[in-house]
This record gives structure tokens, sequence and C-alpha cells, in this order.
């Protein structure tokens, strides 16, 4: 007699949303990995801008304006990169909260399936002790 689970594709779904929610959280810490290196990159071009400029004179008025709409810019992008820094802790935050949810369904109904498993050893257990008891009335009643 061959165990069979009642709960079966429920588990194989779970299994894949479980799956699918440890590839989102992948990516989630993938793009938020990706906004820290930009976001890194900048800090440093900008510091080397700023060492370059105080080791360079400013020529004309021209060049002052030209500079500080660079530095300008640069921190508006800044300004940018850590919002949507701050939106992907927030996106990582809930992917780790969805795979926690995954894992927890999945272990439910694992723990559904070894439930139901022990009861079924325990069924064949008592339906072999049964037949042994069978035969070794028979073979006594002989």
């Amino acid at each position: 007699m061959k165990f069979k689970f009642s709960l079966d594709p429920v588990l194989k779904v779970r299994n894949h949303k479980k799956k699918a929610q440890k590839q989102k959280l992948a990516e989630e810490m993938a793009n938020k990995r990706e906004i820290l290196e930009l976001r890194k990159q900048i800090q440093i071009k900008l510091k080397g801008f700023l060492e370059n400029t105080e080791q360079t004179e400013i020529q004309n008025v021209h060049m002052v304006r030209q500079r500080g709409s660079h530095i300008q810019q640069v921190h508006q992008k800044m300004k940018k990169l850590s919002k949507e820094l701050c939106e992907a802790e927030k996106n990582v935050s809930k992917a780790r909260h969805d795979l926690a949810e995954a894992h927890k369904n999945l272990h439910i109904i694992e723990k559904v399936k070894e439930f139901e498993k022990s009861i079924f050893n325990d069924n064949v257990a008592k339906q072999e002790q049964k037949f042994m008891d069978e035969i070794a009335t028979q073979s006594f009643s002989r």
C-alpha cells in the first residue's frame, strides 16, 4: 500500500510560491545593491570633482556657474537615488515578509503531510498485525 497525500496539489503550489518569493527577494536585493553601487560611484566622482576644483583656480564667472550647476545636478541625482534606495528598502522588507509568509504556509502543509503519513503508517502497521494474528490463529487451530 502506497501513501498518497490528499493535499499534494496544495503543497506543490505553496512550494512554487515560496520559490517565486525567494526569486523576488533576490531581485529586490540586487536592485538595492545596484542603487547603492551607483550612489557610491557618484559620491566618489563628486569627491574627485571637488578636490580637482580646489586644486585649480577658477578663471571666470562662467566656469563658476558651470561648476555650481554641475554640483547641483549631482546633488539632485543623489536625492533621487536616496528616494529610490528608500523605496528599494521598503520593497526588500516587503519581499522578506512575503517570503516568511510563504515559508510558514508551506511548513503548515508539510506538518499536515507528516501527520497524515504517521496516521497512514499506524493503520498499515495495525492491518499487518491483524493479518499476522489471523495467520497465527489459523496455524494454531490446525
